[in-house]
């Protein structure tokens, strides 16, 4: 039997195999397999296609459970040098958190953790979007599972969860609104985790009631009064900025103008901590438009005073970082 057919055989045992241990087995013997005939082997034997094949095998509770194991062997034998391999099953391995059976399910949650908590930092870009996906599905077994990778991710990529921060905060607090009970639970717990990235002394103190206020609205206005009370003296970066932008953002459009006030003061003296550009652009959409109406719609002219202030503290920040202001806030 030449070296390729002993691999497919082995994957054919893991995915047609009685119980869950002789599966295991063959797993085992097919990722030893491929160590010793070179990562190559991978795509020799057309794995990716056979995985996605058997995962898709609805009524067949081995093919599945199998596949899921080998992709675990596999990843647990090569460690980086499966990882391309994996991205490519992975839309398919993040559908089973939903299966119908129990230990499938629970196998695809320990592959897909194990796997995320030793990935290369630096493929954190690329995981998101197959996380985001999975976040936004209908099925709330799916959305929690999801949710629990991405809090594992901001642990094994701190500094690249940090930059990535702005468009993680959204699609979390999104699932923060979530009818089912659990979805909201591992959502705060998720936003928990990634915030654990954010190391700026004067925020770190109110980080639980900034992702409060994310999870409820209506504690947007104790998450203000918290941020005027607090002193700003070390830099404000990107994922410091990720957490209290959307509290800003809420603020500036209610229609209490004491509110709009309380944001345009806590925007003044933030800004002008901030030394980087790249940190604030990705909030200029959600800040300047919103400061320009309170400059120019407020009837008080005291307040409007307070977001001129604001505003012409947020485009200097900009500016003196080395960033663009669109003309029209000028």
């Amino acid at each position: 039997m030449s070296g390729f057919e002993a691999l497919s055989a082995s994957y054919t045992t893991a995915t047609s195999a009685a119980d869950t241990e002789a599966r295991k087995a063959a797993a085992g013997e097919l990722a030893e397999g491929v160590k010793a005939a070179g990562v190559a082997s991978i795509m020799s034997m057309a794995f990716p296609a056979k995985v996605q094949a058997s995962l898709g095998e609805a009524k067949n509770v081995a093919a599945r459970e199998g596949a899921i194991l080998c992709c675990h062997a596999l990843h647990t034998a090569l460690g980086l040098h499966f990882e391309p391999y994996m991205m490519l099953v992975l839309p398919a391995l993040v559908e089973r958190f939903d299966d119908k059976v129990k230990s499938v399910a629970a196998a695809a949650e320990a592959c897909l953790v194990a796997f995320v908590q030793a990935v290369n930092p630096y493929a954190a870009a690329t995981l998101l979007p197959f996380i985001f996906s999975g976040m936004s599905t209908i099925s709330w077994k799916t959305k929690v599972g999801c949710l629990k990778l991405l809090g594992a991710l901001a642990h094994t990529a701190p500094t690249q969860i940090g930059q990535l921060l702005p468009e993680v905060v959204p699609k979390v607090t999104e699932c923060m609104w979530d009818t089912k009970p659990e979805v909201k639970q591992a959502a705060k717990a998720s936003l928990g985790e990634c915030c654990t990235v954010i190391h700026n002394p004067d925020v770190q103190p109110i980080v639980p009631v900034l992702i409060s206020a994310n999870a409820n609205p209506k504690e947007n206005v104790t998450a203000l009064d918290r941020l005027m009370g607090t002193t700003f003296v070390s830099q404000v970066d990107r994922p410091t900025l990720a957490i209290i932008v959307p509290v800003l953002g809420r603020g500036l459009r209610d229609r209490d103008v004491q509110t709009k006030r309380k944001c345009c003061v806590v925007v003044d003296n933030m800004c002008k901590l901030v030394c980087d550009a790249k940190d604030v652009e990705p909030f200029v959409d959600k800040l300047l438009p919103e400061l320009k109406r309170v400059e120019e719609e407020v009837p008080i002219p005291e307040i409007r005073a307070y977001g001129a202030k604001a505003k012409a503290t947020l485009v200097k920040a900009i500016k003196d970082g080395g960033g663009k202001v669109p003309a029209e806030y000028e």
